[in-house]
């Protein structure tokens, strides 16, 4: 995000400093744990203390800071056991969105899903797992978006930073990708067919997966 989007005159200031931040943290550039430079952040986008405080209060709301007195604001760090809990929750969420998909999914919607299976096969076939890793972000996204629930879409997004600042690498490797996109595919075949029992199911067990290629990415992670 460069600073001339920044200071887009049409948004809220507050809103495109927070835009930045979370840019901030999801391309890696802030880390769990990393304390946010205010003073820095709001010369490089050429605005006062001010927004880039109320950006903070909302984001540190939303569970992606957390702001400590007379220290500032850093990257949330979430722990093991909370992760799991946050697993268990997007296990339902998935549920209710892969039924709701199913139900009122359009035809574009659909072919905006294969397209991004496509580009996700590929990545997979080059063994890219930086790559295949943004676009599964955003077929699941796509997803829960065209359930048409704003609360659900918020509460993914929720579920999906805490699980992000954990562990950003959940599915890669050759086998885990591998896998991935085959469990991607049933779910988007499900919603293509209009099943909507077996696409709470699909988009269910692949979270629930997903959970344990990530406990298995922790216990193959190498010592330092």
């Amino acid at each position: 995000m460069s600073v001339d989007e920044i200071q887009d005159a049409s948004r809220p200031l507050t809103t495109l400093v927070r835009e930045r931040i979370e840019h901030m943290v999801m391309s890696g550039e802030l880390k769990a744990g990393d304390r946010l430079n205010e003073n820095a952040l709001a010369a490089e986008l050429n605005v006062s203390r001010g927004p880039v405080r109320e950006a903070t209060r909302v984001l540190a709301e939303a569970g992606l800071l957390t702001i400590m007195p007379n220290r500032g604001a850093f990257v949330r760090e979430i722990s093991l056991e909370d992760v799991l809990h946050v697993y268990d929750i997007r296990a339902g969420l998935a549920r209710v969105s892969g039924r709701l998909a199913a139900l009122r999914a359009t035809q574009a919607d659909i072919d905006m899903l294969r397209e991004l299976w496509c580009d996700m096969e590929e990545a997979r076939t080059n063994r890219n797992s930086d790559e295949y890793y943004e676009i599964n972000r955003r077929f699941h996204a796509k997803i829960v978006e065209m359930t048409g629930n704003p609360r659900l879409i918020e509460f993914h997004e929720q579920t999906e930073r805490e699980v992000f600042l954990f562990l950003r690498r959940g599915v890669s490797g050759p086998t885990r990708i591998d896998v991935s996109n085959k469990q991607h595919k049933d779910m988007l075949d499900a919603i293509a067919a209009g099943d909507e029992l077996e696409a709470a199911r699909a988009f269910e067990r692949h979270v629930v997966a997903g959970k344990q290629r990530m406990l298995d990415t922790i216990v193959t992670r190498p010592s330092g």
